[in-house]
C-alpha cells in the first residue's frame, strides 16, 4: 500500500533538514539521523514510537487551519467513528449576450474632391476607415461552493462544517452551448479520522499517545506491528485524501482559466496561479524525521519532560521514553512549535499573494490555503512513511554490514549443509548414488541436481531399509518383475522463499562400455511401483531429466479450507488428499545389465566383466531382434566346467543367432536386387520401341536425376541392359527403375518390423503361461509376508506429525513427477564428442520399449528375479516461507536457520525412525534445542505412549 521508498534521496532529505534542527534547538545540540548513532534494539521501537507521536501532532496542527482545532476535539466522541468529508458543487447561469466589434487590423483611406466657389478653390478631404468583426459573446456567472467537514458513525445530515467557501466568477464563451452543466455535485471525498481520534487521550489535556506494545503476539519489528502497520495505513490514506482534494482545486481553477474565451482577451479573475501557494508550502518546517542524538548528552533531569517550554500545538507530547537516544521532549517540542510558526508564516504570505474572500473570485485565500494545507499534509505522511521503511532498511544494513555481505538462499543452503552435518548423525548425504557391485568399478552414476550453472546436488536423510520382500514393478499387462536388490529411503527437505522455486533434474551417467536400466515411478504400496519412463543408459550417455515439484497444501491449510464444507464433500477432500499424499513417494530404480545376463545365461558371477563385446551382441539380440535367452544362454549343466568354456558356448550361441540373422538379411538384400534387376529389364524392353535419337534425348534428361535415385535405393545391376543398347537408353532404364526399386525395399523393411512387433505380441501374450507363475493371489501373499516399510504411508503420518508441531504453516508435502523435455548427450563414437540432443516424444517412446524388451529377456519375462537392482524412495517435503529471505530475517523477524533445524529434525526424525533427540551428535546443542523446540525434544520419561509415526516408521 505504501508508495516505494528510495533510501538515499530521503536520507538526502533529512541531512538538509538537519541544519534547520540544528538551528532550532541549543547550539551544543547536535542530533544525527539514527543511522548514525550507536544504539539498542529497543531504541528503534522508542524511535518509531516518537516519530508517530510528532506525526500525530503535526496532523492535528495542520488540520487546525482547516477548522479542526480543540473546540471540536473536545466535542469528538473518541468511540464512534469519525469521518472527515469534502464536499464541493458547480453552478453555471446563463447572463447575458453581447456582440462585440474586435478590429481586424485592416485600414483604408478614402479621399473626397470638394468644389468651391471662394478664394481657397477646391478642396480635398480624407478619411480613415478600419475593418472590424461583430463576434457573439455568451456571459455566465459560475458558482462554486466547496466545504471541509466531519461528521459521526453515518449521520452526515448532522456534519459540523470546519471551512466554507463561494465564490463565482464570469465565463465568457463564443458558442451559445453552455460551457459548464447547470449544476453538478462532485462527489464527496472522505477520509476515516477514527484512529486517528483514539490516539488522542484527553485528560487531563489533549495528548498524542501512540506506543507499540512489544508484548502482542503480532508484534515482530518496531515497523512489522499492529499499531505501526495502522498509522501506516493512515498515513497512506490521509496522503490520498489531500492529493485528492488538492487535485481537485487546482484542476477546477485550471479549468475555468481554460474555458474563459472571450471576444478581446482580457485577465481573468481566475488568473492567479496557485503554483504559490505549494512554493510557500515548502518553506514550512516538517519535524516527522528520524533523529536520534548520542548517549548521554543531555541530562535525565532534562530527559523526562518538556520543561517551562510552552508548546503551541495543538496536542501535547506524551513523555515514555525510556532510552537515552531519543530526543527529549523539550527538544520535541521545540521542533512542533517551529512546525508551528512557519505554517502561520506561509498563512499569512498566503493572504498577502491572493485576492480575498470574495463573491466575484473563485480562487482566493481560502483556496491557496485549503492547497497549502493539503500539500504540507502530504508532506507529513511522505515523511511518515518514508521514516518507518526507513527503520526497516536500518535494520537490513546493519545485518549486510554484520556479515559483510547481502544473504541469498544459496549462502544460507551452504551454512545448513554446515551445520547438519555438524549437528546430525546420521548427517544428511548427497543424493549421488554410484551404480556398481561389491568390489567392482562403478559403471555409472545417478544423482538428483540443481539446473542452474553450478549443478549442486541436493542432500538427503538416508536410511538403507532391511527388507526381506520383492519388490513387483509391472513391465506390462502380464509381466511383473520381481526385484530382490537394496532398497534406499531418502528424505528430501527442500525450502523456498517467496515464490521463487528452484528447478532440479535426475541426472543419470554411464561409463565407456558399461550400461544399465533407470525405471522412475511412484510407489503404490510397501513393495509395488508403478512405473513410468524406462531407458537404457550405456556407453558415456548421460540422459538430464527434469523433475516437477507440486506442493501440497498444509494439513493447516486443508483443515482451514474444508471447515465450511459439508461432511459428504470434506470426506471427498480427505479422500483426494490421501490419494496425493500416497501419489508423492517417488521412486528410482536402478537395475544393473551385466549381473542379470550372467544369471540369465547360467554363467558364473563376474563371468562377463571384461566381455564387452559379447555383452554389446547380447544387448542388440534382446532389444532390436527380442531373441529368446534360451537361444543364447550356456547348454551345458555341469559345475565343473571351466568358466573359458562356458563363455566359448555362449560366444558360438550368439555367432549361431548372429549367422541366421545375417543370412536373413543377405536373402532379403537378393531379394531385393533381384527385384531391381527385373525391373531394370522390364523397362529396357519397353524402351526398344524408341529409335536412337529419340532414346538419346530421353537419357539426357533423366540423367541428372540418376545420382540421387541411385544414392536413395537398393544396389542395381546393369548386367541385364546388355551393351548392344545406347547410353541414353540404360539411363532411361535405370532412372525409371531406381523408385519401384526402392520402394520394394521400404515394403519389405515394414514388412520385418510388422513381423518383429508381432513377435512381441505374442511373446507378451504367452509370458503368462510359460514362464510366470505368480498371479495376483501369489502377489498378494508376497505383499502379505513383508516386513518392508510402507513407503506410501510417510507422507500421511508425517503430515500428521506436521500439523502438531509448529511448523504446521511452513512444511508442504511435495510430489515429484517427471517432465517431458528430456536431454541426452551422447557419443556416437569414439572418434567423435559428445552430443546435445532433446528427446521428444516419440523417441522416449522408443527409448520405453527397448528398455522393456532388455527386461522382458533378462527376467524370461518375469519368471527370473532380478538381484543387481537398487530402489531408491525419495519423500519430499517443501519448507516454505512467505517472503524472501531478507523479508523473513528483518520484516517477519524470522530467524530461518532455527525454523529449517526444527524442521530437519522432524524430518529426519521421522526418516530414520528414532527420537529426534537420538540423532543429535553434539549432547551440548541438546540443551539450547529443548528450549527452542520443547515438543519435539521432550524427554523420554514424558512420552506416555509411542508416536505412531516413529513406530510405523522404525519397523
Amino acid at each position: 500500500m505504501s508508495p516505494p521508498y528510495e533510501n538515499l534521496a530521503f536520507q538526502r532529505k533529512v541531512n538538509s533538514a538537519l541544519t534547520a534542527v540544528e538551528r532550532i534547538l541549543a547550539i551544543e545540540k547536535k542530533p544525527l539521523i539514527a543511522g548514525d548513532v550507536e544504539h539498542t534494539y529497543g531504541a528503534k521501537y522508542e524511535l518509531v514510537n516518537s516519530v508517530s507521536n510528532v506525526a500525530i501532532i503535526a496532523y492535528m496542527n495542520t488540520l487546525e487551519k482547516l477548522g479542526l482545532d480543540t473546540d471540536v476535539l473536545n466535542e469528538i466522541d473518541c468511540d464512534t467513528p469519525t469521518t472527515l468529508r469534502f464536499d464541493a458543487s458547480t453552478t453555471c447561469k446563463f447572463l447575458e449576450k453581447k456582440i462585440v466589434d474586435v478590429p481586424l487590423g485592416n485600414s483604408y483611406t478614402e479621399t473626397t474632391n470638394t468644389k468651391s466657389t471662394g478664394i481657397l478653390g477646391n478642396t480635398k478631404t480624407k478619411r480613415a476607415s478600419k475593418v472590424v468583426q461583430h463576434i457573439e459573446e455568451w456571459h455566465y456567472k459560475v458558482e462554486t461552493s466547496w466545504c471541509v467537514s466531519i461528521y459521526s458513525a453515518v449521520d452526515v445530515a448532522q456534519k459540523r462544517v470546519l471551512k466554507l467557501r463561494v465564490g463565482s466568477t464570469t465565463l465568457i464563451a463564443q458558442s451559445k452551448e453552455m460551457p459548464l452543466p447547470k449544476h453538478k455535485d462532485h462527489g464527496p471525498i472522505e477520509l476515516s479520522l477514527t484512529w486517528l481520534m483514539q490516539q488522542i487521550d484527553k485528560t487531563p489535556q489533549l495528548t498524542s499517545n501512540f506506543r507499540v506494545n512489544v508484548e502482542e503476539s503480532t508484534t515482530k519489528t518496531p515497523r512489522r506491528n499492529t499499531a505501526t502497520q495502522n498509522a501506516i495505513e493512515f498515513a497512506y490514506l490521509l496522503k490520498v485524501w489531500c492529493e485528492r482534494v488538492s487535485t481537485f482545486v487546482s484542476n477546477f481553477g485550471l479549468d475555468m482559466l481554460c474555458r474563459h474565451n472571450p471576444a478581446i482577451p482580457t485577465e481573468p479573475k481566475a488568473k492567479n496561479s496557485l503554483r504559490n501557494s505549494n512554493n510557500l508550502g515548502q518553506k514550512i518546517f516538517n519535524p516527522v524525521l528520524p533523529l536520534m542524538e548520542e548517549e548521554g548528552e543531555e541530562g535525565d533531569a532534562q530527559k523526562g519532560d518538556a520543561g517551562d517550554i510552552e508548546h503551541k500545538s495543538v496536542l501535547k507530547l506524551h513523555c515514555s521514553s525510556s532510552e537515552d537516544f531519543i530526543l527529549s521532549p523539550k527538544d520535541i517540542t521545540k521542533l512542533l512549535n517551529e512546525h508551528v510558526r512557519s505554517m502561520s508564516t506561509a498563512l499569512a504570505a498566503i493572504k498577502k499573494t491572493f485576492p480575498p474572500d470574495t463573491e466575484d473570485n473563485i480562487v482566493a485565500v481560502s483556496e491557496a490555503s485549503l492547497l497549502l494545507c493539503t500539500a504540507h499534509l502530504s508532506n507529513l505522511c511522505s515523511n511518515f512513511l518514508d521514516s518507518m521503511a526507513y527503520v526497516e532498511n536500518l535494520m537490513e544494513t546493519q545485518l549486510h554490514n554484520a556479515i559483510g555481505k547481502r544473504i541469498t538462499p544459496d549462502d544460507l543452503e551452504t551454512f545448513v549443509k554446515f551445520h547438519n552435518a555438524r549437528l546430525l548423525s546420521p548427517m544428511p548425504q548427497p543424493f549421488s548414488h554410484a551404480v556398481r557391485r561389491p568390489e567392482h568399478t562403478p559403471v555409472g552414476l545417478v544423482s538428483i541436481e540443481s539446473s542452474d550453472e553450478d549443478h549442486k546436488c541436493i542432500h538427503t536423510h538416508t536410511r538403507a531399509v532391511a527388507s526381506q520382500a520383492t519388490l513387483n514393478m509391472p513391465l506390462n499387462a502380464a509381466t511383473t518383475l520381481e526385484l530382490t536388490g537394496k532398497q534406499y529411503l531418502h528424505g528430501w527437505l527442500n525450502y523456498r522463499f517467496e515464490m521463487h522455486h528452484k528447478d532440479y533434474q535426475l541426472v543419470s551417467r554411464a561409463r565407456q562400455f558399461s550400461a544399465y536400466i533407470l525405471v522412475v515411478g511412484t510407489m503404490t504400496g510397501p513393495n509395488s511401483i508403478a512405473p513410468k519412463d524406462f531407458i537404457i543408459i550405456q556407453n558415456k550417455d548421460e540422459i538430464m531429466i527434469p523433475l516437477l515439484l507440486n506442493e501440497l497444501p498444509t494439513a493447516k491449510e486443508f483443515k482451514d479450507a474444508i471447515k465450511s464444507l459439508s461432511p459428504e464433500q470434506q470426506r471427498f477432500a480427505r479422500a483426494y488428499r490421501s490419494m496425493q499424499l500416497q501419489s508423492s513417494v517417488f521412486g528410482c530404480v536402478v537395475i544393473q545389465i551385466k549381473p542379470q545376463l550372467e544369471v540369465l545365461l547360467g554363467l558364473p558371477q563376474n563371468a562377463l566383466d571384461k566381455e564387452m563385446k559379447l555383452t554389446q551382441d547380447l544387448m542388440e539380440l534382446f532389444t532390436e531382434y527380442q531373441v529368446g535367452s534360451d537361444l543364447l544362454s550356456y547348454n551345458g549343466r555341469s559345475d565343473g566346467v571351466a568358466l573359458e568354456d562356458k563363455l566359448d558356448n555362449v560366444r558360438k550361441n550368439v555367432k549361431a543367432v548372429t549367422d541366421v540373422i545375417d543370412g536373413e538379411k543377405k536373402k532379403q538384400m537378393e531379394l531385393a536386387k533381384a527385384r531391381t534387376d527385373m525391373a531394370v529389364e522390364q523397362k529396357v524392353q519397353n524402351w526398344t520401341e524408341y529409335d536412337d535419337d529419340e532414346v538419346e534425348e530421353r537419357g539426357m534428361r533423366a540423367a541428372p536425376m540418376m545420382a540421387y535415385d541411385m544414392a536413395s535405393s537398393a544396389p542395381i545391376s546393369t548386367a541385364a541392359v546388355g551393351s548392344r543398347f545406347g547410353s541414353g537408353l540404360r539411363a532411361m532404364a535405370l532412372t525409371e527403375s531406381v523408385p519401384s526399386a526402392g520402394f520394394s525395399a521400404k515394403v519389405d523393411v515394414q514388412q520385418q518390423l510388422q513381423q518383429q512387433q508381432q513377435r512381441r505380441t505374442r511373446i507378451d501374450s504367452t509370458a503368462d503361461f510359460k514362464g510366470r507363475t505368480n498371479t495376483s493371489s501369489d502377489i498378494g501373499t508376497s505383499i502379505a509376508k513383508s516386513d518392508g516399510v510402507d513407503f506410501t504411508l510417510l507422507p500421511q503420518l508425517l503430515d500428521a506429525a506436521v500439523e502438531k508441531s509448529d511448523e504446521a504453516s511452513a512444511l508442504r508435502s511435495t510430489i515429484i513427477k517427471t517432465g517431458q523435455s528430456w536431454v541426452r548427450n551422447r557419443q556416437e563414437n569414439l572418434l567423435s564428442g559428445l552430443k546435445l540432443k532433446r528427446l521428444g516424444t516419440d523417441e522416449l517412446k522408443q527409448e520405453t520399449n527397448k528398455a522393456k524388451d532388455l527386461l522382458d529377456a533378462l527376467s524370461r519375462s518375469g519368471s527370473l528375479a532380478i538381484e543387481s537392482s537398487e530402489l531408491h524412495v525419495i519423500v519430499a517435503v517443501t519448507h516454505c516461507f512467505e517472503k524472501d529471505i531478507i523479508g523473513t530475517i528483518i520484516q517477519d523477524n524470522i530467524n530461518p536457520i532455527q525454523k529449517i533445524e526444527s524442521s530437519t529434525l522432524l524430518f529426519a526424525s521421522a526418516i530414520h525412525g528414532v527420537d529426534a533427540r537420538d540423532l543429535i551428535k553434539d549432547k551440548s546443542e541438546l540443551n539450547r534445542l529443548k528450549g527452542e523446540n520443547p515438543l519435539l525434544l521432550k524427554d523420554s520419561e514424558s512420552i506416555d505412549e509411542e508416536d505412531e509415526f516413529t513406530r510405523l516408521a522404525s519397523c
